[in-house]
């Protein structure tokens, strides 16, 4: 349980870099210029329970994505016990904050001014024309040059002090669900789907998403979080500086989640940049579920034919299998969850070594190594080396002239033999080291008298 702030104000005003000093991380991303922050971010402030709420600039563009930014600092400010109201004393005080203003003063919370960009004394004399906005708290800062921020703190303590809670919103031990694909595939409409609410924007326009928004969920008494990500594409495509921080967090929330859902388009053929995103997942090493999203403008003739498209471009991983489904109507994507948890579990299985071994055994029995020259390499024993992804750990001699084709084959009989699903599993291997390498062969007086009589008869 913990006291909620929402960090509000006109796009740019430095909502996001206050957001990150204040919780001590680089969550938010932060540019030079307008309409960076979208959906409503969440995160502890630092080393106390306190929850902020990054929110989108508000203004009074006539546009879609301004209405649902808007609509997403409202929820916020409708969830927080508390708000920050940030202003610009560079631009001065402009007639949209005056709207804010009367908009926050309806809330009935308590509402602390913060002038921002408060570099020198020449712009703190200028800042008190926003006297006139009638705050009782106001405060004057530098968030870039970490000016003032103590007062912030100071704030922030009393806060924590007074406590009035609302509950948390992200467990540590929730499993983390990373949902990525390609601009316009459907993620958020998928987060918004499993939640019930629209919790992160939602709109035809790709590129909605620029961030990685982390949100609770419960299912099945089980604490989840799911991860919105930015969409992905194609290196040479990514053109805005914003894009490429945006494919930096989402490349991150891969590696922070426990299992991977790869969204494609069943309104487009799988594409290169698909099979890029599920080999990287597969790389980083996570449990990873492809769905097919758009079932609902699918024919029964067209989703047999993506189907087997997919599954011959996923030859290199074919025990995936593609699940279909439709964010936007709901149809299977509870089974989508459910397979997402049994991937997670899959591949946090304890591996024995006894079985390992007799699997091992089995498919060195059914298939061996090609010779490499006068030898065939020999595999001796395997043990388990590690969870999430699973590896296998393989001891022998000469492993190291084993192709490639044979790697893959023990991958796929440890797969099937240990019922690893959608797992990605690893096989490591490791030489036996000879004990009598570098060790000189010493005989014996009996054996020297007998190699000499040896070559003797040779001679003869």
């Amino acid at each position: 349980m913990s006291s909620v702030i929402a960090i509000v104000g006109r796009p740019n005003v430095g909502k996001s870099t206050l957001f990150n000093i204040l919780t001590g991380s680089r969550s938010a991303i932060v540019a030079d210029f307008s309409g960076l922050t979208r959906d409503r971010k969440y995160g502890n402030v630092k080393d106390s329970s306190l929850v902020l709420i990054d929110t989108g600039g508000i203004s009074m563009e006539d546009t879609d994505m301004s209405e649902a930014i808007k609509k997403q600092t409202e929820n916020a400010i409708e969830e927080a016990d508390s708000i920050f109201f940030i202003v610009d004393a560079i631009e001065g005080l402009l007639p949209l904050d005056e709207v804010i203003a009367d908009l926050l003063r309806k809330q009935n919370k308590r509402i602390t001014l913060i002038i921002n960009k408060v570099d020198n004394n020449k712009i703190e004399s200028y800042s008190t024309e926003f006297d006139k906005l009638g705050f009782a708290e106001t405060i004057r800062v530098s968030a870039a040059h970490n000016i003032g921020l103590s007062v912030i703190r100071t704030i922030l303590n009393d806060f924590e002090d007074s406590q009035e809670v609302i509950e948390s919103s992200i467990s540590t031990d929730s499993l983390k669900i990373s949902i990525i694909g390609r601009p316009n595939a459907g993620k958020s409409t998928l987060v918004n789907q499993l939640l019930g609410e629209e919790r992160v924007l939602v709109s035809p326009e790709s590129g909605t998403t620029r961030d990685s928004i982390e949100v609770p969920l419960k299912a099945n008494s089980k604490e989840i979080t799911l991860i919105d990500t930015a969409g992905m594409r194609r290196k040479r495509s990514i053109k805005e500086e914003t894009e490429k921080f945006s494919v930096s967090k989402s490349v991150e929330s891969i590696k922070k989640a426990n299992v991977v859902i790869l969204l494609l388009d069943s309104s487009e053929d799988i594409v290169d940049q698909d099979m890029h995103l599920l080999g990287l997942t597969l790389t980083i090493g996570r449990p990873v579920v492809i769905a097919a999203n758009k079932l609902d403008i699918l024919s029964k003739e067209r989703k047999v034919e993506l189907e087997n498209n997919i599954n011959r471009k996923i030859r290199f991983a074919q025990y995936l299998e593609p699940h279909f489904i439709s964010a936007k109507k709901g149809t299977g994507v509870k089974k989508l969850l459910r397979k997402a948890e049994k991937a997670y579990n899959t591949s946090i299985k304890a591996l024995d070594t006894s079985v390992l071994n007799k699997v091992l055994k089995e498919a060195v029995f059914n298939q061996q190594p090609s010779m490499s020259g006068r030898f065939r390499p020999k595999l001796r024993y395997a043990h388990a080396g590690g969870k999430n992804p699973p590896k296998i750990v393989i001891h022998g001699n000469n492993l190291k002239e084993l192709k490639d084709s044979y790697t893959k084959y023990l991958e796929n009989f440890f797969r099937n033999k240990l019922s690893l699903g959608e797992t990605p599993l690893s096989i490591l291997y490791k030489e036996q080291s000879n004990p009598f390498k570098n060790k000189p062969n010493k005989l014996t007086d009996r054996q020297i008298k007998k190699r000499k009589r040896i070559v003797k008869r040779r001679k003869k």
